[in-house]
């Protein structure tokens, strides 16, 4: 019966979702370094897969169990993610959003797509990503305050924490933290409201530990 819902869902959410994914591989991609990749709150998997399928690289999934309003994640993302890591042969693991289950430098780069904002601790959860990166963040997140209902609404999730930053806001987070800013991508979606994103491409400055004064 799971399996079955799975199915459904990928389904009637894959229109959308592939080509959303589609345009965020293409903006992904020219910035990974090296092969094996951590997608860390990787949703329902569909940028993973294509990141798998176009460019060759091996993905792992991660992300954390749902909280009770994640209707969303329960019901859409996490059994697609689940469905889609079968088929294309995607690691997929789960933690407690506190420490990642894997050993320092254990991927050459690590995406957060739309993540930090939702974290009840965004710098703990950096520097966790840095910790088990070698040296290189793929940070992309929204840049103008979103009113919290349409996020909700977006992504079917209520009583999940809303920490939006303008990008000149990401920025001094970002500073703060011990990262210094390679790169960055402006683009606008339209899901009813616009929305503005931001890819940041990260680096640790070196001598700098990630949260350090």
């Amino acid at each position: 019966m799971r399996r079955v819902w799975s199915q459904l869902a990928a389904a009637l959410y894959g229109p959308v979702a592939w080509r959303r994914a589609a345009d965020l591989t293409g903006r992904i991609a020219p910035h990974l370094t090296g092969g094996q990749v951590l997608d860390l709150g990787a949703g329902s998997g569909h940028t993973a897969a294509l990141l798998r399928l176009w460019h060759g690289f091996f993905v792992t999934l991660l992300d954390v169990p749902p909280h009770p309003g994640a209707f969303g994640q329960r019901w859409i993302a996490q059994p697609i993610a689940a469905l889609l890591a079968h088929k294309y042969g995607l690691p997929r693991r789960s933690y407690g959003g506190h420490t990642i289950p894997f050993p320092d430098q254990s991927f050459d780069t690590v995406v957060l797509a739309f993540v930090l904002h939702h974290c009840p601790d965004p710098e703990r959860v950096l520097r966790e990503a840095v910790r088990v990166s070698r040296g290189r963040l793929l940070v992309l997140e929204d840049t103008e305050t979103t009113s919290h209902w349409a996020d909700a609404l977006i992504n079917l999730e209520w009583g999940h924490p809303q920490q939006e930053r303008t990008r000149a806001e990401w920025l001094t987070f970002f500073a703060r933290c011990g990262l210094s800013v390679q790169h960055q991508q402006d683009w606008t979606s339209w899901y009813g409201v616009r929305v503005a994103h931001t890819l940041f491409v990260l680096e640790r400055e070196v001598g700098r530990e990630v949260g350090a004064g």
